[in-house]
């Protein structure tokens, strides 16, 4: 088979063209074509037919496959310092002869420099995110007794990071300060608007503390004046139990769902006036309110991925199954909480979940 075989079969005129490089080789793997994009880049000697180069840069093996087999063979190639994505195409006549095979080579080195780039970015942004998401957990409340009051709580947020955040503290000899937050979103900004809750409440003076108007109030002042845009907002829920008294005063920064006080497997809404922590509501007013706390009686705060999460059927789990729960047990409210909605829920949680249960003894 001649070089004129080739001929016939390929238009050398639009392969010259072609801003990639290409070559042709003929059965016996002798070059017989270098368009003019190839002998600008690499070099070519016309009498010898071969790159300046050296024929060492290409691989001999792959195109010896693609004569053997008439299969078209993807490959990538490093050139000096660039990078060549390689498609090795058979050229065959109408008889089904393999004449020999067209490699077209594609400059894929800005490519890959950037997906490397992607890669190594990709890879901090995890490990950033997976340190966040450890921060998150590491200042979550210790499980077990603050004075008379014992804390539990479940925290299962949907991504690496989480828009919920709660917290049980001693304010000061008389008083135990307890809140739970839920900010909108589940990545970065609202995993830091939980940190930013955490620390302004227990930086707070304690007479501020100690009050849960004040606190919600200054926790609108110090967040508003962040600046941030308008639809970074959060709800919280703040309590103060008093020790002496034995109450419970709270207030409510838009929190749904309402925490309970449950007493003898009896629910009660926790209700309070109150706008979500936003800058559209520039001058909030926070309603305080007061109720006794006995022994045996116990405080269920949740966020709305509880309530919220839905089934296959679309279905919300709902406020009433709650209820149905705290009043059909009398003990281990998380777990039966949390085993119905996992077999509520059939498909992936798509928001955060987190509950706080705080019972007095």
């Amino acid at each position: 088979m001649e070089r004129e075989k080739i001929d016939e079969n390929v238009d050398f005129q639009v392969l010259n063209a072609i801003a990639d490089l290409v070559r042709v080789l003929d059965y016996k793997e002798k070059v017989v074509f270098v368009n003019k994009a190839m002998e600008d880049l690499l070099g070519y000697d016309p009498d010898k037919k071969v790159c300046i180069l050296g024929e060492d840069l290409f691989d001999p093996e792959i195109t010896k496959r693609a004569l053997m087999s008439g299969e078209v063979i993807q490959r990538e190639e490093n050139i000096g310092n660039m990078v060549f994505s390689v498609k090795c195409s058979p050229i065959i006549n109408k008889s089904g002869e393999i004449l020999g095979v067209v490699e077209v080579f594609r400059n894929v080195t800005m490519a890959r420099k950037l997906q490397k780039e992607l890669i190594d970015k990709n890879r901090f942004m995890t490990n950033e995110t997976n340190a966040a998401s450890l921060i998150q957990k590491k200042v979550l409340p210790d499980k077990g007794f603050i004075k008379n009051l014992k804390v539990n709580y479940l925290y299962k947020p949907s991504t690496i990071l989480s828009g919920d955040m709660f917290d049980v503290f001693q304010i000061d000899d008389e008083n135990i300060g307890m809140y739970i937050a839920d900010s909108v979103g589940h990545g970065f900004a609202a995993s830091m608007v939980t940190m930013f809750i955490k620390s302004m409440v227990r930086t707070l003076d304690k007479s501020v503390q100690a009050s849960p108007k004040k606190t919600l109030l200054e926790l609108c002042k110090r967040f508003t004046g962040l600046k941030l845009e308008i639809e970074n907002y959060f709800t919280c829920f703040y309590g103060v139990y008093n020790l002496k008294k034995k109450t419970f005063t709270f207030s409510n920064a838009g929190h749904l769902p309402l925490p309970l006080r449950v007493r003898d497997r009896e629910a009660m809404k926790l209700e309070s006036r109150g706008y979500p922590i936003s800058r559209f509501f520039a001058k909030p007013d926070y309603e305080e309110k007061e109720i006794k706390l006995h022994a045996g009686d116990y405080l269920l705060f949740m966020t709305d991925g509880v309530e919220e999460a839905r089934n296959s059927d679309k279905e919300a789990f709902g406020h009433e199954r709650v209820l149905g729960i705290v009043t059909n047990y009398n003990s281990d409210i998380l777990d039966n909480i949390n085993n119905e909605l996992e077999e509520f829920t059939d498909s992936q949680q798509v928001d955060d979940i987190s509950m706080l249960l705080v019972s007095v003894w």
